[in-house]
């Protein structure tokens, strides 16, 4: 049986993830504050919790799985993954994709040191906090700029009362957008989106998708990013490659699944593949089998 870890973060930084930790926010209540850019993708995350400290990730760029120990779930850019403290949670064995992801801890559990606010102001907060409903939770770029400003305020060593002001701000929107109603697809855009899924083995052309859609290919891309949350050739490539995974364990060779998806070469196919998935496609089949092998010694 897994053991879940209790996973503290300390700082970090690199050319594409910096972890800013309590020594260098000094803010009350805030734990971490971190960005991650996800230029190919990354060994999925194992189950882990963050005691006493709700986790809020923003999704900006890309799309990624993320499980509790009940459910799967997807976002995307303009999405917020929240767990609740002690919560387990992790990527379901699901690697990390392409991406840019923000995200925070904080320790509720002391009102009267957090966020530089009152108590009563820090009561009221952290009420709204506990009474969001979803795990996941859709806010729209602008929104979105409270989270990143308060980053780039920290990264610069600004003032922490600026940067504390920005997450107070973003969690009042965060709480806000968690009662709105779900947010629908244009028509157009869910025709298309419906169009891709039931031609993934077509090599899909951007010009023919947006002059479906009777828009320009630039109107095109940014209309279906601002509504799915990833660009459409993300997207494409994302779907193509999840039916990739289904064609291999059916035993369909690499060479056969890269031309039946509309790639040129299977050496292009074994490059997206692994940009999406973090595994070659044979590694990829050598780890269904080992996982299959483990699951079979449980039974």
């Amino acid at each position: 049986m897994w053991e879940p870890t209790n996973w503290r973060d300390g700082y970090f930084k690199s050319d594409v993830r910096t972890v800013l930790a309590e020594e260098q926010l000094q803010i009350p209540g805030l734990r971490i504050l971190a960005k991650h850019t996800l230029r190919n993708a990354i060994p999925p995350l194992n189950w882990h919790y963050h005691e006493n400290a709700f986790e809020i990730t923003m999704c900006t760029k890309g799309a990624l799985s993320f499980s509790s120990t009940s459910s799967n779930y997807k976002i995307s850019g303009g999405d917020v993954f929240i767990t609740t403290p002690n919560e387990i949670h992790s990527t379901d064995e699901v690697p990390l994709s392409l991406g840019e992801v923000y995200w925070f801890q904080l320790e509720t559990n002391d009102p009267s040191r957090f966020l530089f606010l009152d108590t009563a102001a820090a009561k009221v907060l952290i009420a709204g906090l506990n009474g969001i409903a979803s795990h996941v939770v859709k806010i729209n770029a602008k929104e979105s700029e409270y989270l990143i400003q308060a980053f780039h305020f920290a990264r610069t060593e600004a003032n922490p009362y600026v940067v504390a002001s920005f997450i107070n701000l973003f969690l009042h929107i965060l709480i806000l957008s968690s009662n709105k109603t779900k947010f629908q697809l244009t028509p157009d855009i869910g025709k298309s989106l419906n169009y891709i899924m039931d031609h993934l083995t077509l090599e899909l052309s951007l010009d023919e998708l947006a002059a479906q859609c009777l828009l320009s290919t630039s109107q095109y891309k940014q209309k279906f990013k601002k509504q799915v949350g990833i660009s459409p050739r993300n997207f494409i490539n994302q779907q193509k490659i999840e039916l990739a995974k289904s064609m291999l364990l059916e035993g369909k060779s690499i060479t056969e699944t890269a031309m039946g998806l509309g790639f040129n070469t299977s050496s292009y196919f074994a490059t997206v593949f692994k940009r999406y998935t973090f595994y070659a496609p044979t590694e990829f089949l050598i780890n269904q089998k080992d996982k299959e092998e483990r699951s079979n010694l449980w039974e």
